[in-house]
């Protein structure tokens, strides 16, 4: 999963990932965002997600917003959940930087101004503040409201 993040990151990233290719590797973002395995009494995962992040801040590099306007809520949702709900601050931190990344280059992320001014680098640093500030704030618009509840219901 993480060797895959990556390579498929460093693909988009130099324009070798061709935009009709989203269509399969967008799912797999979104999984690869939310990977948690356990292992015994403990979970890995993080640099899988982590791995995620990146290849979500390549998109925004790397592709027209026309060409990525099909997937913007999708992975929008997704960057959303791990900003606000990811056990590792780097996790929370690397998905808010390709959630701003995606706002200022793509500029097709609903409420992004919005969102990126409340879920900064600092304020998705505090586990606590970001699970019963940052999240409540986000979840007042309709496009995250009802993954970040099916996300804590499932």
């Amino acid at each position: 999963w993480h060797g895959g993040c990556l390579a498929l990151a460093e693909l988009g990233r130099r324009g070798l990932l061709l935009p009709h290719r989203l269509t399969d590797v967008v799912p797999v973002v979104v999984r690869a965002l939310a990977y948690d395995e356990q292992r015994g009494s403990y979970s890995v995962g993080s640099h899988v997600r982590d791995a995620a992040c990146y290849l979500c801040w390549s998109f925004a590099r790397a592709y027209d917003p026309a060409e990525i306007k099909l997937y913007v809520e999708e992975i929008a949702a997704a960057l959303i959940i791990t900003m606000v709900f990811d056990r590792e601050v780097n996790c929370r931190r690397a998905a808010s930087a390709a959630f701003q990344e995606n706002v200022g280059r793509q500029g097709t992320f609903p409420h992004g101004i919005e969102i990126v001014t409340t879920a900064d680098y600092f304020a998705v640093g505090n586990r606590n503040n970001v699970y019963l500030n940052v999240s409540v704030a986000i979840a007042q618009y309709k496009e995250y409201c009802r993954p970040l509840i099916y996300h804590l219901v499932s």
